[in-house]
């Protein structure tokens, strides 16, 4: 069991954790600790007079986080030589220090949260990032441990509802007034399509290795790696559990799972096709 953190030098007896933490350095202007899923606040202290809530800039923080993950990732994949092999950890998990007039604040990711720190810009920068490291490690014990599903209150990702066709009863007025029968025209023999029941051409031994290695790359180096299959079923209109079992598509599939990994990675083919 993890040990709770001690109260910092200087601060306020019976305050709270993040109000102690914000004593502890010059220069904080607000503390704040949310869940990367949906930016729900776990934590958080915003300087009095500061203008803003931490409400308010949530769901931005969580958008600026979000953004560079996937750009951290995309950069790399583009690297000549790709760090991910070397530390995956710290591509998914950036750092990330935003200077701006008047402020700077440092986001750290901590277990399923992100920790969001900011400063006065008078602050020397060495001092920022010290102390941010500080905070998010002094709140570490108090954050919920990893975990892929959002908070309680936040929906899972889950097929669709089934739509339920509801047959209201006429009115006695449409009782009263029935249509005249209608005549069936059948088209003539000649204009008959009648289509094949055969199932479509496997794809070939080169065609399932290449799925299968493309869907181990996505695995590996794409945005939101435990949704990835979900994204590319969407796109390709291909049941998700077909994509576990590659050997089953046909060759018409393979081109679109191939497509949907451009767009998801935001390559051409030659360059997809070069990294496998």
């Amino acid at each position: 069991m993890t040990a709770r953190p001690a109260r910092p030098k200087g601060a306020p007896a019976g305050a709270s954790l993040v109000e102690q933490l914000a004593a502890s350095a010059d220069g904080v202007e607000a503390i704040v600790a949310f869940h990367i899923a949906d930016a729900k606040l776990h934590a958080a202290w915003i300087r009095p007079g500061s203008g803003y809530t931490a409400g308010a800039i949530t769901q931005s923080l969580r958008e600026v986080y979000k953004t560079s993950q996937v750009h951290a990732r995309r950069l790399d994949f583009l690297s000549p030589s790709p760090l991910l092999d070397q530390g995956a950890a710290d591509l998914s998990d950036p750092l990330i220090t935003l200077e701006m007039p008047g402020r700077v604040i440092v986001l750290r990711r901590v277990h399923s949260h992100v920790v969001a720190v900011s400063f006065d810009s008078t602050v020397p920068l060495g001092f920022v990032r010290y102390h941010a490291a500080r905070i998010a490690s002094t709140l570490r014990p108090e954050l919920p441990p990893e975990s892929i599903t959002p908070p309680s209150g936040v929906p899972a990702v889950s097929a669709p509802p089934p739509t339920v066709n509801v047959v209201s009863k006429p009115e006695p007025q449409q009782e009263e007034h029935e249509e005249p029968a209608r005549t069936l025209a059948f088209p003539a023999s000649g204009s008959v399509v009648v289509r094949s029941s055969r199932p479509a051409p496997r794809g070939t031994k080169a065609e399932i290795d290449r799925a299968t290695k493309l869907l181990a790359y996505l695995d590996a180096h794409a945005p939101d790696p435990h949704v990835v299959r979900l994204r590319v079923s969407l796109r390709a209109g291909i049941k998700p559990i077909a994509l576990d079992h590659p050997e089953s598509l046909g060759a018409d599939a393979m081109v679109l799972v191939e497509t949907a990994a451009e767009d998801i990675l935001g390559i051409d083919r030659a360059e997809l096709r070069s990294k496998l």
